[in-house]
């Protein structure tokens, strides 16, 4: 990725006088307005000399000093520098209200330019922070703006960047038309670092669109102009993208070359749009060579570095392979934790409405570009308008009176219908809550019946068919065995010894004597040690579950239990099982997580197979919450937590 905020008269300004004799000229100044417009010098200067680490302390002291002066024209440039510096260091979030900021007095004061540059900026400083849809919108409000003024430079940097925009929604083609027609624009401007920035965005479109050869040539042009440029971070980046290609296409040692040549070129300077993801991608080919150690490292420097910028989205991906990581490290509870994180920062990315709005901002885009084969005779169309309108004018001021009167008998029986329909529209919610009260107390007493019924069945069959049982086997070892058939009598004697164990085996399953001995601690251990003799491994694990649960929550959380062990025997051909219960701040997490063949959930819910109504009415019945999460050959993960 490769969006830029628009410092344009910065990046080709370069001055005779040093930073050192600036620096010494500032310290002897008295605080007025040419003390202002020095730290100005200074702060274009550093800019033109690449030295980005120093330009943050510059601009807040003109800031602070054109705030102290009430300086205008002070305030309007270094508002603009600060949140520019901040936006270079990877601060989008305390960059975006100086934008805002700066935004609102350049349309107080009618500047057009001024205007469309810091809607670009707050356009760059929202895509970062992963707010595409607000991005799209300052963005298309700086293309209007310039095909208006017909400023043809910053045009070409606002469609390399709507071309970004598009790149990640997959949409290739109109991608590459976009950056084709900002790179025509830089050409003939004789725009070198801007035709740098398209390759390099090229570069990562035939990337993502499977054409290596086209994204390996535009990588090395645009590593040849940045070269030329004196650009190292940008040539850092370039490949690091190369190394994303590598990837793409099973290279893994080209793409581990690759992206560590961008970390040495990146050297103590993150770039804030590639470090993290070239961390990340290190990260992703030491796991792939089982090297978890590297991998967890390398992981780890890349989400710190996401955090620092922001990047939500680049969160989310690395907490996911992170997890993968600590869970082949044996570290399973630390692999929760950043599964639950990466699944917490997920609700809040998704944001249905955000995408429409992008669709209607793109939509704009691609009208406003096809403006000029539109336009019409606009003088004409005005003068015609005009007399229709005088004409019509007329007609519509008589009958504005005779419906005066209508609208105001009509505002009054609709202001009724209004009252009633409110009304109406509470006794509704009224009842609908009133009819989930009743399922909810309906689902409870079913649930408490099920289990006193279950409990007086396994009763009865221990005490009275297994008693029944024990006597049959007692007067039958009493019997003299008869020499003619010994094998009759064997047989017998073993489907007595059968039918005691399965009478056994049904009475645990349905109320299990550890559960009221040992607690639910205790029959999970016995749960678990049946798994095993059943051919599936299971790593039983419980944190915090020292203290006991009321009777009806244990009962309840060891059926859960029960149902998706018999799950994992009967469906899932797994052969290893982790069961985890965690149990904190009042807070209880129940994790079971298989290698076996996985499921369509979907479809699973659809043929109410498979025990899953019979585990969501349990969780629903201790008013919890269950996430299921499974793929086809790669095994299932249920995760469920309760307040306890």
């Amino acid at each position: 990725m490769k969006i830029l905020p628009l410092l344009l008269f910065l990046s080709a300004f370069a001055h005779a006088q040093s930073i050192d004799s600036l620096k010494n000229a500032l310290a002897t100044m008295p605080d007025d307005t040419n003390r202002v417009m020095t730290y100005r010098l200074l702060f274009r200067t550093l800019y033109a000399e690449d030295r980005t680490s120093e330009l943050l302390e510059v601009a807040e002291a003109g800031l602070a000093l054109s705030r102290k002066l009430a300086f205008p024209r002070g305030l309007s440039l270094f508002i603009f520098y600060k949140a520019s510096a901040l936006d270079i260091l990877g601060r989008g979030n305390e960059a975006i209200p100086l934008f805002e900021e700066g935004l609102q007095m350049a349309i107080a004061k009618g500047d057009t330019k001024a205007t469309a540059d810091f809607h670009v900026n707050l356009g760059t400083a929202h895509h970062i922070m992963g707010s595409l849809d607000k991005s799209l919108q300052n963005f298309l409000a700086a293309y209007n703006i310039y095909k208006q003024i017909g400023q043809q430079e910053p045009l070409s940097k606002v469609l390399n960047n709507f071309g970004i925009v598009y790149r990640m929604q997959g949409k290739y083609e109109r991608a590459e038309d976009i950056y084709q027609e900002s790179l025509t624009l830089k050409q003939q401007l004789n725009d070198s670092l801007g035709m740098a920035a398209t390759y390099q965005n090229l570069a990562a479109l035939y990337s993502a669109s499977n054409r290596k050869e086209e994204a390996l040539d535009n990588s090395q042009k645009a590593i040849s102009l940045y070269t030329k440029l004196g650009r190292p971070i940008d040539v850092a980046g370039c490949h690091s993208l190369m190394g994303q290609v590598y990837y793409n296409f099973g290279n893994l040692m080209g793409a581990k070359s690759e992206l560590l040549k961008a970390i040495d070129g990146y050297g103590a300077t993150p770039n804030v749009d590639y470090s993290a993801t070239t961390y990340q991608l290190l990260g992703t080919i030491a796991a792939k060579e089982q090297d978890y150690l590297t991998a967890e490292n390398y992981l780890g420097e890349g989400l710190r570095l996401a955090r620092q910028f922001g990047q939500r989205d680049r969160i989310f991906e690395i907490l996911k392979e992170r997890a993968k990581v600590e869970h082949a490290l044996g570290k399973h509870a630390a692999a929760y934790q950043s599964l639950q994180e990466a699944f917490e920062l997920r609700d809040t990315m998704v944001e249905k409405g955000r995408l429409a709005i992008m669709e209607e901002m793109q939509t704009k885009f691609d009208v406003a570009q096809k403006d000029n084969d539109l336009k019409i005779n606009q003088l004409n169309l005005t003068q015609r308008t005009l007399e229709r309108n005088w004409l019509l004018g007329g007609a519509l001021l008589l009958g504005l009176l005779s419906v005066a009167i209508f609208l105001g008998l009509r505002h009054r029986i609709q202001a009724n219908k209004k009252i009633a329909a409110q009304e109406s529209a509470l006794q509704k919610q009224q009842i609908v809550q009133l009819e989930l009260d009743n399922k909810l107390a309906a689902l409870n007493a079913m649930i408490e019946g099920q289990e006193i019924e279950r409990a007086r069945i396994a009763a009865d069959l221990h005490d009275g068919l297994g008693g029944l049982l024990t006597s049959v086997k007692s007067h039958f070892n009493t019997l003299a065995k008869p020499n003619d058939a010994v094998d009759l009598f064997e047989k017998t004697n073993h489907l007595i010894d059968d039918a005691c164990g399965e009478v056994r085996r049904i009475s645990h399953n349905m109320m299990p004597r550890a559960l009221a001995l040992a607690g639910l601690p205790g029959a999970l251990e016995d749960l678990a040690q049946d798994l095993d003799k059943q051919g599936v491994k299971c790593q039983l694990e419980m944190i915090g579950m020292d203290h006991p649960l009321d009777a009806t929550q244990a009962v309840t959380l060891y059926r859960i239990a029960q149902e998706l062990t018999t799950n994992v025997v009967k469906h899932a051909e797994a052969t290893h099982l982790l069961l985890q219960f965690i149990r904190h701040a009042g807070e209880l997490t129940l994790i079971a997580e298989d290698n076996g063949k996985g499921f369509d959930v979907a479809k699973a819910r659809m043929k109410k197979g498979m025990g899953l109504s019979s585990i969501e009415s349990r969780v629903k019945f201790l008013q919890g919450t269950i996430e299921w999460d499974s793929v086809l050959g790669e095994g299932t993960v249920v995760s469920c937590k309760f307040q306890v």
